[in-house]
C-alpha cells in the first residue's frame, strides 16, 4: 500500500491526472486492492479530483492551445473524465474567443494572401481544432476585417471582378 501511494504521489507531482489515469498506471504494478486503497486515499486527501482536473485542462487549453468544445470534450473523455463532470467544466465555454485566439497568429502570417486563400487556410486550421462551422465563419470574417489593409496585398474585396469577403463561401 505504501509503495502504491508513493507511486501515485510521484505521478501527481509530475502533472495533474484523472482517477482513471492513476488507476490504469497503478494497475500495471499493483494488485486491485492496493490500487483501490491508493485511489481512495488520494481522493480523501484531495490530490485526485476529476472536477479540478477538467477545469484545469480547459483553462490550460484556452491559454496555450485553444480547441473547440467538441475536441475538448473528446480529450477529457479519453482521459476518463465522466460526461457530467465534463459538462460542468465546459459550462460557459466561449468558442468565438477561443477560435480567434487559435487562429490569430496564422492570420498574421498569411495576411498577404487573397481573401479566398486566407479564408480557406483559416477555415481548415480551425476545423482541425474542433470548432463548429458558424464559429469558424465568424472568426474568418473578423480576422479579415481586422488585418491592416497593407497586409491584404493590394486585394480589395469590394473591387469589381473579385468576390466580396462576405458573400464568398469557404469550404
Amino acid at each position: 500500500m505504501e509503495r502504491g501511494l508513493a507511486t501515485g504521489l510521484r505521478m501527481l507531482a509530475y502533472r495533474a491526472r484523472t482517477e482513471a489515469e492513476v488507476r490504469t498506471r497503478l494497475a500495471r504494478r499493483y494488485t486491485p486492492d492496493v490500487v483501490t486503497q491508493t485511489v481512495a486515499l488520494l481522493k480523501a486527501r484531495r490530490f485526485l479530483d476529476d472536477t479540478a482536473f477538467a477545469r484545469g485542462w480547459r483553462e490550460s487549453r484556452e491559454r496555450r492551445r485553444p480547441r473547440g468544445e467538441a475536441l475538448l470534450r473528446q480529450e477529457l473523455l479519453r482521459r476518463g473524465v465522466a460526461p457530467d463532470v465534463i459538462e460542468d467544466a465546459l459550462h460557459g465555454f466561449d468558442a468565438a474567443s477561443n477560435a480567434y485566439q487559435a487562429s490569430h497568429r496564422l492570420a498574421r502570417r498569411i495576411s498577404g494572401t487573397t481573401s479566398r486563400e486566407f479564408g480557406r487556410r483559416i477555415w481548415r486550421h480551425l476545423q482541425r481544432k474542433g470548432f463548429e462551422q458558424e464559429v469558424i465563419r465568424e472568426t474568418v470574417e473578423r480576422l479579415w476585417q481586422e488585418l491592416p489593409e497593407l497586409y491584404h496585398s493590394q486585394v480589395d474585396p469590394y473591387s469589381e471582378g473579385q468576390e466580396s469577403i462576405y458573400t464568398e463561401k469557404w469550404p
